[in-house]
């Protein structure tokens, strides 16, 4: 016991394996590919209109381990209204959308879409929501990922507002001068990776072995000089 409180780096390590928590893990997620044109946004004074089209995207990758499988999602169509710009987010009022996953071995899922604002400061907004699982079948792993009633976030991002003036232009700029364009995604995720969490104890372990580390080599230097 005294050689780990000598070392708490490895006293961590040690209990980082005892307690079996994987390093650099992840959730799953799906990834949604580029899609066509099916985004209008039309700038009205302070605010922006948002028509997002029924259609199918390119394709989805459900990733789970590392392992991208080929699929396809579809969106509903919605139309809400956005804004005004605070802090660089267009708010997003009331919606609400479909959505539907099919993978190519088999796994399926659908959901209710809601788009809570739009990050503006860029030539490509993106879209912020949240999904909540209605249904999902397919094997063990898939239907542990995705339970019903769970929600996740969701964000896209769009392809580049078309040029103003043969200038790049912002959300913001598009509102103000109340133009209207056309985009699609340009890439998005539904369920966004995310570490691991650590047991709540596991923070105050490690502090208290670096105090105790610390303490022991105080000791230690006092000892070397006194000798």
């Amino acid at each position: 016991m005294c050689r780990v409180l000598r070392n708490p780096l490895s006293a961590v390590v040690a209990l980082i394996l005892l307690l079996g928590i994987p390093l650099n893990a992840s959730a799953d997620q799906i990834t949604l590919l580029a899609t066509v044109d099916g985004i209008t946004l039309a700038g009205a004074g302070t605010l922006v209109n948002v028509s997002i089209a029924a259609g199918a995207g390119d394709g989805a990758v459900f990733q789970s381990l590392g392992n991208p499988k080929n699929a396809t999602f579809t969106l509903g169509a919605v139309a809400f209204t956005a804004g005004p710009n605070v802090t660089e987010q267009y708010p997003a009022g009331a919606n609400t959308q479909s959505f539907s996953y099919l993978g190519s071995d088999g796994d399926s899922l659908t959901g209710t879409l809601h788009w809570n604002f739009i990050q503006d400061n860029t030539t490509n907004p993106r879209f912020f929501g949240t999904m909540t699982v209605a249904s999902r079948s397919g094997d063990p792993t898939f239907l542990a990922a995705w339970a019903v009633g769970a929600i996740v976030p969701v964000d896209f991002t769009t392809s580049a507002l078309p040029l103003f003036l043969g200038l790049p232009q912002t959300l913001d700029q598009l509102v103000a001068g109340e133009r209207t364009a056309g985009v699609g995604i340009s890439s998005g995720e539904v369920g966004t990776l995310s570490p691991v969490s650590l047991p709540a104890a596991l923070p105050l372990f490690v502090s208290g072995l670096v105090g105790l580390g610390l303490l022991g080599w105080r000791r230690k230097r006092k000892a070397v000089v006194a000798g």
